[in-house]
């Protein structure tokens, strides 16, 4: 049995149910400590069950070495509690201080559907949600020749390449201030880098008042790379199957490789075209990076600037 939640044609999280997991006696598990003592001794995430507003319900916890994460668990008497939790700023705040994969609640009209999200809890003080991460040393790479629909919806696998999903980027960045930290490597030179934005918004994929879906807005630029974001700033998302660009062809299918982006005319920068083409770059005014790493993460801004 699997518990599969779907938000908005979203694959959000599918897991093993915890009833295999039960004790000899036919219990289910309640916390980690529950888990453990069933022999389930590997780190990742269970579902166990809690009595909440007087419903046996499922959800979602981490188990780690130390039998718990703080933020999934009551510190009280380790009981399982649903998290509030809607981003890995919230996440840390409640003490999670280690990068690792983790549970969120990001979606306001479904606050019962959990998502799986990688978390940078040490970069410039922690708290970063990642929406994009890719790396050309994984054994195992992520194609991301993919559709309109499924770039909205997400793919990969945090622990490896992956793309977290516009709706799930539109829903971080909307409607607070945000921040977005990108961090590349390039191919030939090995050198590494990174640029800071100080405000990052992704629109919903239908706001009337905007003439492409998913239009980006960014901004307030530091770093060592060089502004490779600035000229797709105010453009709308595309796809093989779907083309916002402003080029007569289909940046996505003509030039990026399949890649979806916020394409203006075919450039300058993309970080989903595929490894090894020389459309996999980062290129700002004055430089020009060919990459075998990349990745993208948002937080609530602490700034107001």
């Amino acid at each position: 049995m699997k518990l599969t939640y779907h938000i908005l044609g979203l694959l959000v999280l599918v897991i093993s149910d915890a009833s295999g997991h039960q004790a000899e006696d036919g219990s289910l598990p309640k916390n980690c400590q529950n888990i453990r003592e069933n022999g389930f001794t590997e780190v990742g995430h269970y579902v166990v069950y809690n009595t909440i507003n007087n419903t046996e319900e499922a959800i979602m916890i981490y188990c780690d070495e130390k039998d718990g994460m703080l933020q999934l668990m009551d510190k009280e008497d380790g009981t399982a509690r649903r998290s509030a939790a809607i981003n890995c700023k919230e996440l840390q705040d409640q003490g999670m201080d280690h990068d690792v994969p983790n549970i969120i609640y990001p979606f306001p009209d479904h606050p019962e559907a959990p998502l799986l999200v990688l978390c940078d809890q040490t970069t410039q003080g922690g708290g970063w949600t990642v929406i994009l991460r890719r790396d050309d040393s994984y054994d195992a790479l992520t194609d991301f020749n993919r559709t309109f629909q499924e770039y909205a919806a997400g793919f990969g696998d945090v622990n490896y390449d992956f793309y977290i999903g516009n709706e799930v980027i539109h829903t971080l960045t909307d409607p607070s201030l945000n921040e977005l930290w990108v961090t590349i490597g390039d191919t030939y030179t090995g050198e590494t880098g990174y640029a800071h934005y100080q405000y990052f918004h992704v629109a919903a994929r239908d706001d009337y008042d905007l003439p492409e879906p998913y239009m980006m807005g960014i901004g307030l630029y530091e770093g060592t790379i060089g502004n490779g974001m600035e000229y797709h700033n105010g453009q709308g998302f595309s796809t093989i199957d779907q083309d916002n660009d402003v080029w007569d062809a289909d940046c996505a299918a003509e030039v990026g490789g399949g890649g979806g982006w916020w394409y203006r005319d075919c450039g300058p920068t993309c970080l989903t075209s595929p490894y090894g083409t020389g459309h996999f770059s980062w290129y700002p005014e004055d430089s020009y990076y060919t990459l075998s790493k990349a990745q993208m993460m948002v937080r609530p801004s602490s700034t107001c600037t």
